[in-house]
Parts: structure tokens; C-alpha cells; sequence
């Protein structure tokens, strides 16, 4: 059963959302009546939200860990309140529940996806994180042009994304797609160059820290994902588990190909029980 939980406590100090949180991206704790001896941290991704999150989350609970889903600061609530975020607000956010929830177990995994590794591998020297799953880490981003980016945020001018709805996709949150439509307009048919830069920022951190992890990390990759590159998994040939998913998408956990969807949670299971 799915607790919703505000996690307020990790909001604390940092950027504070006007606008109210959408049904897709209210951060939600799936826990045993019996606490669990071990957790599972799920981190979406850049503009993403907890509900994309529900597949894995359930099967892991099912697994018997307890299960954290939060909602980075900024997302699922506006555009306004994202482009008022920085990398700072959700590094720090993280390390907030890590902080609170590191008292009640013996370890804690992480489960992430796209920008969410990154936070991940940043947040991975924590002596009490254990096993890393990073779902299409977004450690190389081929359409990311920084100068473009520096250019645009000068002239504050905001390029229009072209985004339309695939109901290809096997959204799991409640009521799904209810919100697919409020997320395009608000965030995915936006470029938002400060954010984008935000994310840069963050992952030529994470990629200088990827070389010295240390934690068992498997990384779910796929050749067909359309939004990252794989050529860095060749100078980090012993640092991380690879898992090709063929056919997947870069949204693995909802994929539009079930069976895509399958095999990235069976493998996350799978090495988290090793």
C-alpha cells in the first residue's frame, strides 16, 4: 500500500513550492508493518516525478525492503517553481533523507534513473549506502550544447520544446495519465536553460566521482534510448555492472515495450538480493 508522505523535513531551508503538487508527483513510502532491515532510495529524473517511479517501487517492496520515493524540490508542481530550483536544492534534499533514514536501517540502496544517477553517484560516499542501481544515468547527453544554453540564459529567451503525448507508454501512477498533459505544458515543451545548465553542472561532478566509486552499481543501458549516450561505459570498464536492455526506452520503468520494463526491474531485484 502506498503512503503519501510530504517529506517536509527535507524541504526545509531550501526553495520553497508555490504551486501545489500534482497526483503524479506526491512523494509516496511503500513500508513493512515489520521494518525492513534494508531500504530502497528511488530518485527520478530532470523534470520528472515519483509516479514514474511506482513499477520498481512496488517491486521492490514486494521484495521486502521498505521503499522512499521523494519529489525533488521544483518538480511536479510548476515551471515557476523549476526555474527557481538549482542543483543545490535537490543534492541537498537528498542528503536530507539519507541523514533521516539512515538511523532505521542497516543499509540503504538506491534506485535512479537519468539525472537521478547522478545524485545517486554523488550521494554514494555515504558510508551507509549499499548497492547502486542507476537506470539510464545521464552521464553524456549528445543534444546538450552548453554555449547554446549560456547563449539563451543571457538573452533570457525561452526556445519552445516540441512535446506531444505517446500513449504508448504504460504509465503505473494512480489514475495515469491524468497529469501527462499539465507535466508537457509545464515542463517538457520548455527548454529552461538554467535548469539544463544546473544539470550539467551536476553531472561533470557525478562523472569525475563515477571513476573512484567504490559501491556495487549496476547500470541498466539500452543502444535505442534516444535521449543519453553510452560511449563513457568504455573508459570505466570495471567500475559498474552493465545490463543492455534491447528495444528499451530511456523511460525503462513505464516502457512502451513491457517486456523492456520487466527486465530492467528483474535485474534491479535480481542484484539487489545478490
Amino acid at each position: 500500500m502506498i503512503i503519501f508522505d510530504s517529506f517536509a523535513y527535507a524541504y526545509e531551508g531550501l526553495y520553497t513550492d508555490k504551486a501545489p503538487v500534482i497526483n503524479a508527483a506526491r512523494s509516496f513510502v511503500l513500508r513493512h508493518d515489520r521494518k525492513a532491515k534494508e531500504c530502497v532510495l528511488c530518485i527520478h529524473g530532470y523534470a520528472g516525478y515519483p509516479g514514474e517511479l511506482v513499477s520498481p517501487a512496488q517491486a521492490l517492496y514486494d521484495e521486502g525492503y521498505d521503499v522512499f520515493v521523494p519529489r525533488l524540490p521544483g518538480m511536479g508542481t510548476s515551471g515557476r517553481d523549476f526555474m527557481n530550483t538549482t542543483r543545490f536544492d535537490w543534492m541537498i534534499f537528498i542528503t536530507k533523507i539519507i541523514e533521516r533514514i539512515k538511523k532505521d536501517y542497516n543499509r540503504i540502496n538506491i534506485l535512479a534513473h537519468s539525472m537521478g544517477c547522478l545524485i545517486a553517484v554523488i550521494s554514494s560516499f555515504d558510508d551507509y549506502i549499499g548497492k547502486l542501481v542507476l537506470a539510464m544515468p545521464a552521464f553524456s547527453i549528445p543534444s546538450l550544447d552548453r554555449d547554446a544554453l549560456r547563449q539563451a540564459l543571457k538573452t533570457g529567451r525561452d526556445f519552445p520544446v516540441q512535446w506531444h503525448s505517446d500513449p504508448r507508454y504504460h504509465l503505473h501512477y494512480e489514475n495515469a495519465p491524468c497529469d501527462d498533459a499539465f507535466l508537457g505544458k509545464a515542463y517538457y515543451s520548455h527548454m529552461y536553460p538554467a535548469q539544463l545548465l544546473e544539470m550539467e553542472a551536476l553531472r561533470c561532478n557525478a562523472v569525475r566521482q563515477f571513476a573512484f566509486l567504490e559501491k556495487p552499481a549496476l547500470v541498466l543501458a539500452s543502444e535505442s534510448d534516444a535521449v543519453v549516450s553510452y560511449s563513457w561505459i568504455e573508459q570505466y570498464p570495471d567500475v559498474a555492472e552493465i545490463r543492455w536492455i534491447k528495444d528499451a526506452t530511456h523511460y525503462v520503468f513505464y516502457d512502451i515495450n513491457p517486456r523492456c520494463e520487466a527486465e530492467a526491474i528483474s535485474a534491479s531485484i535480481e542484484f539487489f538480493r545478490w
